[in-house]
């Protein structure tokens, strides 16, 4: 198998995309950087690519070595991210063919999703970077706070 490759995306900016085929449960590749205990800075343009391992734990993907820092979130990923000690492999959550782009969900709490809007373009897309089990209630919130017309 080819590593994938960052190529435009039609996300967000950057994404990530397999150039050879995969199976579902492959490694596509790892999410890889120096450990820290604090979230590291955002860079000139405002972003940050980082994980978080585990509470005061996160991986500084900063590094132009890291492919994995290029995939996008999606509501509706191809890839999760699955935890190998100090290192995160992104594994393929279906058959994937090349050209196509390999996202996953970030896994936002409320208060991070909240100013970060999603562009996914999913059909169950909650318009926020958020985790999966949060999306339902943000939904259920949202259909109750708008006006019914009458």
């Amino acid at each position: 198998m080819t590593e994938p490759a960052p190529g435009p995306s039609p996300i967000h900016g950057t994404g990530l995309f397999a150039r050879s085929p995969h199976r579902r449960g492959d490694i596509l590749c790892h999410f890889t950087g120096p450990v820290a205990s604090r979230p590291p800075p955002a860079d000139a343009a405002g972003r940050t690519y980082s994980l978080e391992l585990e509470p005061g734990r996160w991986i500084d993907g900063s590094g132009s070595d890291n492919l994995a820092r290029h995939a996008n979130h999606s509501c509706d990923p191809s890839a999760e991210a699955v935890r190998q000690s100090d290192r995160v492999a992104l594994v393929a959550l279906r058959d994937l063919g090349p050209g196509e782009e390999i996202t996953f969900d970030y896994g936002f709490g409320l208060a991070d999703a909240l100013g970060n809007p999603c562009r996914c373009g999913a059909t169950l897309c909650a318009g926020r970077i958020l985790a999966s089990p949060l999306r339902p209630l943000l939904r259920r919130h949202l259909r109750r706070l708008r006006p019914t017309g009458d």
